[in-house]
């Protein structure tokens, strides 16, 4: 009644972010009572000390068993008042969501459960503190064990007594998580009708929802929920399973979540009626309906909607139907559109209109639509505020034809001397075949520089601009020329006496830039060759070319001649009798260069050793046999779980050697 809602609104207005701030995916899983059981005592067996010994004190005996007890209490009670805590009181959130879950799960089983869990954590609690009670009086070791056994005992007795409680809780749990987020203070159209008249797909089509649209009716069976922008504001729209003209005791849980959203949220309502009757009820029969579900519409706007006229235009229905409408529209003082959700004619009417229908009401209630919550009514100020100017003739409504001035019509292919790219790409093929020299429309400084390969970097330049193509063949015209001139100097003014060593001289620099050329060239090779190939058919070239070439090979490759082969004797040198220090130098370069790395030696043994070395052989062989052929290098755990690292409790510190 319009009481008890009022009644509501003032309670939301006294706690204001009750129902706006929750949300039901939040909760957490609720685990089976053998899953808690095993948690809690797991817990307690790790957090608590273990060992306990019967010549201990008994204060210390004692406090050991009593510290055991009450941990055991305080995490079950932790663990049931998470349940308690999460799932939402029926009394302290929005009545639409309060009806909502009285139609899917029944107010009092999900209360009843609750209230369950709530006495069994009472109960826990009580047993944690007479049995810390009793400790207090245990006189020895085993007393003391037996009534924390006892304690625990029962405590786990009391937890299994819950398992159908849980499981429950948790059903209910998914479900919730699976409800749609509707706000109930937001901007909301409320479509709904009989089933199968069009309005899932009326919400795909204003929305980005993709709904399940079927020719068969109750395709929806259960709220849904999109969102869709008018005048710069996010509207809600949702979605409702279809009505059945019956009594409100024989409908079923699809229907009811549809009269509970009707009976609860303020929002523009927009009644579905299908004039081509495809989907199986007539049109009485739906204004039947409408008049029976009349008083959920009080105090809301009302919009009815004519689907399907593709199929059926309302021009086309008998006489006696229209006037039916008509004496709808008058009676129930409503706004009548129609739409075609094939085609798409009149859905921005239907939308548009539902919205102005909504936004007049709001600012007609005030604060009554916000619930009481400063968020929503300062964004309701804000947004009355605002005047968002629309042009008189918007774009669509009139064909506006692009303007060239006659000049330019005239006068455009008298300027162009050449057929236009359009043309020239045509005629060598057309597109895909032909591709447009861009170059050709580049503005540089120099039109030289238009199809250069590499761009320019420099003031017009690029690199190409820098290379001589004929540079060696230019450097080598150099060179010969200033021999032939070096040549003729010499001839000219030199003198015979001079001239011998200017030659030498000559000579020299010709050989010393040969050399350079040939170790430019070594150096540039990758291939590698062995040294001394190298080293000798270097020798023989230079000789062949130079005549003073062993002097050169001295100066240049003194170091790497050393280092590579030893000193050949000369037929120049002189034997001297008596003194073998020369041969016995060169015999001894040549051994020290001979010299290889030594590989080893092969061990000698007698006939014991013979024997020992193959029984060692054979025992290193089945050792390997035996381990799975498992070498040195292959890792391997012999103990899976340490005792060092798996028993006892876990400190403060690091657990990632667990």
């Amino acid at each position: 009644t319009q009481s008890t809602w009022d009644l509501q609104f003032q309670y939301l207005a006294e706690n204001p972010m009750s129902a706006l701030s929750y949300n039901f995916k939040s909760i957490r899983g609720v685990l089976p009572a053998d899953d808690i059981v095993n948690v809690v005592l797991s817990k307690t067996q790790r957090k608590t000390p273990t060992v306990v010994h019967a010549k201990y004190e008994v204060s210390r005996i004692r406090a050991f068993y009593m510290r055991k007890v009450k941990f055991t209490a305080e995490s079950i009670h932790e663990k049931l008042t998470t349940i308690i805590e999460d799932f939402p009181k029926l009394d302290d959130i929005h009545p639409f969501f309060a009806d909502l879950i009285n139609i899917l799960y029944d107010r009092d089983h999900y209360k009843l459960a609750l209230g369950h869990v709530h006495s069994a954590r009472n109960i826990i609690d009580n047993i944690g503190k007479d049995y810390v009670r009793l400790l207090k009086y245990g006189d020895s070791l085993y007393r003391c064990k037996m009534l924390k056994r006892a304690a625990l005992g029962r405590m786990v007795t009391m937890l299994r007594k819950l398992k159908s409680t849980l499981a429950y809780l948790e059903e209910v749990r998914k479900h919730l998580a699976r409800l749609p987020s509707i706000d109930p203070f937001t901007r909301t159209l409320l479509v709904c009708g009989y089933p199968n008249v069009g309005k899932s797909s009326f919400v795909n089509n204003i929305t980005n929802a993709q709904l399940e649209v079927q020719n068969y009716p109750f395709t929806t069976q259960s709220l849904f929920v999109g969102h869709t922008d008018y005048n710069y504001v996010r509207w809600q729209v949702i979605d409702t399973p279809g009505i059945l003209d019956r009594p409100l005791e024989e409908r079923n849980t699809i229907e009811m979540q549809s009269i509970t959203a009707l009976a609860h949220l303020k929002a523009c309502v927009m009644y579905f009626l299908d004039i081509s009757e495809s989907s199986g009820y007539t049109i009485q029969q739906q204004i039947s309906l409408f008049n029976n579900i009349k008083p959920l519409f009080s105090n809301k706007p009302l919009s009815v909607v004519l689907t399907k006229i593709d199929l059926r235009p309302f021009e086309d229905l008998p006489q006696e139907d229209q006037q039916a409408i008509q004496q709808l529209q008058q009676d129930a003082n409503v706004k009548v559109v129609s739409m075609s959700n094939k085609t798409g004619e009149g859905i921005g009417t239907v939308k548009s209109s539902a919205c102005d229908l909504l936004l007049e009401f709001r600012q007609a209630q005030g604060d009554a639509v916000t619930g009481g919550s400063k968020i929503l009514r300062n964004e309701e100020n804000f947004l009355k505020g605002i005047y968002i100017a629309q042009p008189k003739n918007r774009r669509g409504e009139n064909e506006r034809n692009p303007t060239i001035p006659s000049d330019i019509i005239q006068g455009q292919k008298k300027k162009l001397d050449k057929p236009l790219l359009k043309e020239t790409e045509d005629q060598y093929g057309g597109a895909g075949v032909f591709y447009f020299p861009v170059q050709e429309h580049f503005i540089l400084e120099n039109p030289d520089w238009k199809y250069d390969i590499v761009p320019e970097i420099m003031d017009g330049k690029n690199i190409n601009d820098f290379i001589d193509k004929d540079i060696l063949a230019k450097l080598e015209k150099l060179e010969r020329e200033e021999e032939l001139l070096l040549g003729q100097q010499i001839n000219d003014e030199i003198d015979e006496e001079i001239a011998p060593e200017l030659l030498r001289a000559a000579k020299e620099i010709h050989s010393k830039r040969a050399l350079l050329k040939i170790e430019h060239k070594l150096k540039s090779k990758k291939r590698v060759f062995p040294r001394s190939e190298n080293i000798e058919k270097l020798e023989e070239k230079l000789k062949e070319k130079l005549d003073n070439a062993d002097e050169i090979i001295k100066k240049r490759f003194k170091t790497k001649i050393r280092s590579l082969s030893a000193r050949r004797p000369d037929e120049n040198d002189m034997d001297i009798e008596g003194d073998d220090s020369n041969q016995l130098r060169i015999g001894k370069k040549k051994r020290s260069m001979s010299r290889i790395r030594s590989k080893g030696t092969k061990p000698v043994y007698d006939e014991a050793g013979k024997k020992m070395e193959s029984r060692r052989k054979k025992v290193t062989h089945g050792l390997l046999k035996n381990s799975g052929k498992a070498g040195e290098a292959d890792r391997h755990i012999a103990i899976k779980m340490p005792r060092h690292l798996y028993s006892g409790k876990r400190g403060i510190g690091k657990n990632d050697r667990r």
